[in-house]
């Protein structure tokens, strides 16, 4: 709400007045930049200012973070800095991560993240190349670094300045230090070409200067810092530096009562910087380790969940298959109780039936033996109703005798008769052979033919026709 606010002023200011908004942010930015490495307190309160009373873009923001992790280093608040650096490089800008790298090599404390090592980014590549150089230089000097050098010199020439700064600030006050290689000496001379404008690359140069004897130049260089500037610095690396080669200059030109005040000043200096050095390293495992058990702490929470949220739908599942087997089983009590209901409502629908006597039941075998005997079955119209009352009965006692004794119901009991029957005559007398099928059927009491043919065949277990031929042929 705070930044709409301003937005809006901003807007209005620049509709009214014309004031380019974007032109004071750029020389806003262009001054914390300005006062970076001499007063970066200073800088820290432009930057304040462009962030309280400016809307910024997030290239903008990107910038504004960047410089405030710069002033906090170059401030020696090297807590406030790491806290801002402390984030995953995937959540850095390339900017920052390279900055990074040279705040954490400060502490000497290597630094080559995996993401690093997959980074397509020009600038965080050409960091880490100096970085891993320098990490070699200060192991042994390899054989080819005349050619890294070349190469660190080449690329120099087209990479972001700003963002390399840093990278190439330490190898040139490393090679300053160290080494009095013609290489050396072409290479820092044209780094210090880049960055001539640059204090702490004055300083660094002047150093080697001083190493290699050249006391006039090195006069001359130093002759042109704002010393008073430097006195006051709360950049504490630039000040010690300074201190540096000054003691370096006073010994060099056996100026022994500036040089031990001077000692004296860069020791106390020296000692403040290990200190917090020292304190900056350990808080920033501190840093790692809290959050590494953060990390953990989210890991352990997300599997929490996930095992949480499988126990609810297992549970839910359970929950469910419980209900539905209770449904089910609900639904199949009802069902066995109205087919219970159905049978018990046929049973009183049903008349009670009779239970045939034995006597009444042998009566009605000899009846049914009689009838056996005559041709009475081959009538096409005898039923049920109409032999049982030829033989003085009831329906329900002569199916009940047929299906007691003669294991079939009523029809098969029939047709079975008229098939043997119609068997006796094809066999007795050999005219019947010579007939039609659909003749014997008519014959034996069936109203088809193709009725008489599956009976046949039921009763035989062959057809007709087959049958007949049968029997020709046994006679032959």
């Amino acid at each position: 709400m705070k930044k709409l606010i301003v937005f809006l002023f901003n807007f209005c200011i620049l509709f009214v007045f014309g004031k380019p908004i974007d032109q004071e942010k750029k020389q806003l930015f262009q001054k914390a930049g300005f006062e970076m490495t001499l007063a970066p307190e200073k800088a820290s309160e432009v930057l304040d200012y462009l962030e309280k009373n400016f809307m910024l873009n997030s290239e903008e923001q990107q910038k504004l973070d960047y410089l405030r992790i710069k002033s906090s280093f170059f401030q020696n608040n090297l807590t406030d800095a790491l806290k801002k650096i402390s984030s995953s490089d995937e959540n850095l800008s390339p900017d920052i991560i390279v900055l990074k790298q040279s705040i954490l090599y400060y502490l000497r404390i290597y630094y080559d993240s995996e993401f690093i090592k997959a980074s397509q980014d020009k600038d965080i590549l050409f960091s880490k190349e100096i970085m891993t150089f320098l990490n070699r230089l200060n192991q042994s000097r390899p054989v080819e670094s005349k050619q890294e050098l070349s190469n660190i010199l080449i690329k120099a020439q087209s990479c972001n300045l700003m963002i390399a700064r840093e990278s190439l600030l330490y190898l040139m006050g490393f090679l300053a230090d160290h080494d009095k290689d013609p290489t050396d000496s072409f290479f820092l001379t044209n780094i210090y070409n880049l960055y001539k404008n640059d204090l702490q690359f004055k300083i660094v140069y002047a150093n080697y200067l001083i190493n290699n004897n050249k006391l006039e130049a090195a006069k001359k260089m130093i002759s042109e810092l704002p010393k008073e500037s430097l006195e006051q610095t709360t950049n504490l690396n630039l000040k010690y530096c300074y201190y540096d080669i000054m003691a370096k200059l006073y010994a060099k030109t056996q100026a022994y009562d500036n040089y031990k005040e001077t000692v004296e000043k860069k020791d106390l200096l020296l000692k403040a910087l290990n200190q917090t050095r020292f304190s900056a390293k350990n808080k920033w495992f501190n840093i790692l380790e809290d959050n590494f058990r953060t990390e953990q702490e989210s890991l352990l929470k997300n599997r929490k969940k996930i095992l949480f949220s499988i126990i609810g739908i297992s549970t839910l599942i359970i929950i469910l298959i419980v209900i539905r087997f209770f449904q089910i089983n609900s639904q199949v009590k009802e069902y066995q109780n109205f087919i219970l209901r159905i049978n018990l409502l046929k049973e009183k629908k049903a008349p009670q039936q009779q239970a045939i006597s034995e006597k009444t039941e042998n009566i009605l075998l000899k009846k049914l033996d009689d009838f056996e005997n005559t041709e009475d079955y081959i009538k096409t119209d005898i039923s049920l109703q109409s032999l049982a009352k030829k033989l003085e009965t009831n329906t329900k006692y002569l199916s009940e005798t047929i299906n007691t004794h003669k294991q079939k119901n009523f029809n098969a009991y029939i047709n079975e008769l008229r098939i043997n029957y119609i068997i006796n005559k094809l066999k007795d007398k050999p005219i019947y052979r010579s007939y039609k099928i659909k003749y014997l059927a008519e014959e034996s009491g069936f109203s088809t033919h193709s009725a008489f043919t599956a009976v046949f065949k039921t009763v035989t277990g062959m057809s007709p026709a087959n049958y007949i031929q049968l029997l020709k042929q046994k006679e032959e």
